[in-house]
């Protein structure tokens, strides 16, 4: 969840980016699921128009009071091809792109950048044998209303 105060600010986009990078990163992940209150249209825009994610199904009563939620999937094989990219220019001493930012902090706490240090984890790699995981589950929560949306895993019965 962003504060109000931080909204229309790009945070959120800029969370969810990093945590998908993370998860291709660490897991090797495929795809991002999330479940959404059919009602909660400030996150469907954020989810549809900015990150791309698809909606997969309606879960009806997903929610305690009876609401349905949608189920919402981004495909990540598009991000982790641009991040093998971008790790095999580094390993060849390319510099990188001018859309690129660049890597390393400058020392200064919440400076924006990513950590000066490298990613933890296995460099993502092509079609990774059966350690990898398919599904990476991200819990959404928001100030706009009582009740907090919650991830369950979508191939988990419920």
């Amino acid at each position: 969840a962003v504060k109000r105060s931080h909204r229309r600010l790009g945070l959120a986009q800029k969370l969810m980016d990093q945590a998908s990078r993370a998860m291709i990163e660490n897991f090797n992940a495929k795809y991002v699921s999330l479940h959404v209150r059919k009602s909660n249209r400030a996150a469907l825009h954020l989810y549809s128009n900015t990150l791309n994610f698809q909606i997969s199904e309606v879960e009806p009563k997903y929610y305690a009071d009876g609401e349905d939620a949608y189920a919402m999937k981004r495909d990540l094989t598009q991000m982790a091809d641009e991040l093998r990219k971008q790790v095999e220019q580094k390993e060849r001493g390319r510099p990188l792109a001018p859309s690129e930012p660049p890597r390393g902090g400058d020392g200064v706490c919440g400076s924006g950048g990513p950590p000066s240090h490298p990613p933890t984890g296995v460099p993502p790699h092509e079609d990774g044998g059966g350690d990898s995981k398919d599904v990476s589950e991200v819990s959404e929560t928001t100030e706009s209303t009582d009740v907090k949306d919650s991830s369950e895993a979508s191939d988990s019965a419920s």
